[in-house]
């Protein structure tokens, strides 16, 4: 059945589809179909702006299920990750699909992350699947933030700094989420300053990251800040 929500009367009927590629359009469609939404499918085209496929779909649909990668056959220069936060912003609801996860998350997703409620790989995208995730992320958008997506002001290590597919990547220690498990995010997050006075190994910093995530993929990091260096005798040295 189509959502209905019960603090905002948003009631999601027609469910925009983004994706390049046609064959998993169709499949997208059909599950959209059985979620109980009417599809409106998008793979053909090409937008250079993501103003200007925002502008295609508002006040055509209540909702968007939106694959990643875009480029690949040439439908918009964008990733997708990037119009679901602008759709965020927007108030729209909006899932990501992508069966690159394992690649996509550390770097072109997380980018964006603190403005994806849900994500979801190709054999999650199923009726049931899109159904809960534009509830979660209409829940969102009115203001209903789970814990596992809630912002707090945790400490980070820098333990690696590297390249991935040409994009400067930082590894770092989360001590509040998980003190043994490394997590890599874009070095492009960081303000410039912090990144020409900062980056580098054993670098300690500040920033809002959603600790109560379950996967290091949900994890999302904003609003940096540089932390004081611990003395010698102190447990984090």
């Amino acid at each position: 059945m189509p959502l209905l929500s019960n603090t905002a009367n948003y009631e999601i009927r027609k469910v925009a589809i983004i994706d390049d590629d046609k064959s998993e359009a169709e499949m997208a469609e059909l599950e959209v179909e059985s979620a109980g939404f009417e599809p409106f499918v998008i793979s053909k085209g090409h937008f250079n702006r993501i103003e200007d496929l925002a502008k295609m779909i508002l006040g055509k649909v209540q909702g968007v299920v939106c694959d990643h990668r875009l480029s690949h056959s040439g439908l918009a220069n964008f990733p997708g990750a990037k119009l679901v936060a602008h759709l965020y912003d927007l108030k729209v609801p909006a899932i990501l699909i992508t069966q690159y996860a394992d690649i996509d998350d550390g770097v072109s997703i997380r980018n964006w992350r603190d403005k994806i409620p849900v994500l979801l790989s190709r054999d999650e995208a199923d009726a049931s699947g899109i159904a809960q995730g534009l509830e979660h992320c209409l829940h969102e958008l009115q203001g209903h933030i789970p814990d596992t997506r809630k912002p707090h002001r945790a400490l980070l290590r820098i333990v690696d700094i590297g390249t991935e597919s040409g994009e400067k990547v930082i590894d770092v220690i989360i001590p509040g989420w998980n003190p043994h498990r490394a997590v890599r995010f874009p070095a492009v997050l960081l303000p410039k300053p912090i990144r020409k006075s900062h980056m580098k190994e054993g670098a300690r910093l500040f920033a809002k990251i959603n600790i109560g995530a379950e996967k290091a993929s949900e994890l999302y990091f904003k609003d940096f800040e540089i932390a004081m260096e611990p003395d010698v005798d102190d447990d984090l040295a």
